[in-house]
């Protein structure tokens, strides 16, 4: 059987060449009452584990009552500085990932915490987590659904256009194992 590639061991950088790409949605694009729409879905489908990758996406959430499993924060929407998200009882934890960057670092901490999330699974009484970036969260959606479960929801925004939400499944793991084997990398030396 063929060992599965480590991808927390490495940073990752975006080439130039897949910024457009990128940009569109790497999931389901809900742009109609998208977190109305979003959460119906959450309750309807019932997914084991759910991660919010954006400021602006979180706090929608949190305002219409849902509260995710992990939230993944930068402090900014659209670049610009956004309000401090206060989410209840929620354990916040810090790491740094610059722009167009997937650090290594990052990466094993949303690989630590979505185990966390999924060993206590039983437990229906599981506190959230907030991983707040210093730095960009965007390109942070990669860990996210390599790292999780089938049949988890990771979200994020689409600017100006409404949410994205990507299940996960075997084939879309392999997509983004796919996309992110193509970004340069620079292994860490530990």
């Amino acid at each position: 059987m063929k060992k599965e590639k480590n991808f927390s061991s490495q940073d990752y950088f975006l080439p130039v060449e897949m910024r457009e790409e990128l940009k569109q949605p790497l999931g389901e694009l809900i742009t109609e009452s998208p977190t109305k729409n979003l959460l119906q879905r959450i309750e309807n489908e019932k997914p084991r584990l759910t991660i919010f990758v954006g400021d602006y996406c979180v706090q929608e959430a949190i305002n219409s009552g849902y509260i995710p499993n992990i939230s993944i924060i930068d402090g900014k929407n659209l670049r610009e500085k956004f309000r401090n998200i206060l989410i209840p009882n929620a354990k916040v934890i810090k790491t740094k990932n610059p722009p167009a960057m997937v650090t290594a670092e990052s990466w094993t901490m949303i690989a630590e915490q979505i185990g966390k999330q999924i060993d206590s699974s039983e437990n229906k009484s599981k506190e959230p987590i907030v991983l707040f970036i210093d730095g960009e969260e965007d390109l942070l959606v990669f860990p996210a659904v390599i790292e999780s479960p089938e049949g988890a929801f990771i979200i994020y925004g689409q600017p100006h256009e409404g949410v994205v939400l990507i299940k996960v499944t075997a084939n879309v793991k392999f997509k983004f194992r796919k996309l992110i084997e193509r970004m340069k990398v620079n292994k860490n030396e530990d």
